[in-house]
């Protein structure tokens, strides 16, 4: 199994800004990309975005980096990496299993639904960091809602997989 290359940028949080910040960045690498995991934290959007194929390799995640940086004023480059193969997540059921139709979403899974993308954001009211995976089970619309406590506990995108796994039907 190959490397994957990825990288975390930030973004002012706006309409459609996921689609934008790909568009932007495929014509600025001339690569795929793809969005694995979004973050909300007030104005600004987090993104988790795997540069590249399966069969295409890419140079350094840092040379990439630097390109987005030197192209895209709008956006900052946080981090970049290349993520080696991992073993798959075990799956984890979550704390709550909330589904569409029957139960009230809180914003975060709203916005996980509306946007198709694992979404995670910090709530002051209770310090802790929700993360919404939505999924479906039998045809429904399910969000998956997993919490944790303290500003530095963030999820991420394995913690994303191994709750997906554990929703799956």
């Amino acid at each position: 199994m190959n490397t994957i290359d990825k990288i975390r940028i930030a973004t002012t949080d706006t309409a459609e800004a996921a689609d934008i910040v790909c568009s932007e960045i495929r014509s600025a690498l001339g690569l795929p990309v793809r969005v694995e995991f979004q973050e909300i934290e007030g104005a600004c959007l987090i993104l988790e975005l795997r540069l590249g194929g399966e069969a295409s390799p890419t140079s350094q995640p840092s040379l990439l980096a630097a390109v987005i940086t030197k192209a895209l004023p709008n956006i900052v480059v946080l981090s970049a990496w290349k993520q080696g193969p991992c073993l798959a997540p075990i799956p984890r059921y979550t704390q709550n299993v909330l589904a569409k139709c029957f139960d009230v979403l809180p914003p975060v899974a709203d916005r996980a639904f509306n946007d198709n993308l694992p979404t995670a954001q910090w709530d002051y009211s209770d310090s802790e960091w929700h993360l919404a995976v939505p999924s479906f089970c039998t045809r429904q619309h399910i969000v998956g809602l997993s919490h944790r406590g303290g500003y530095s506990q963030r999820f991420t995108s394995l913690d994303v997989a191994a709750i997906q796994r554990g929703l799956a039907p």
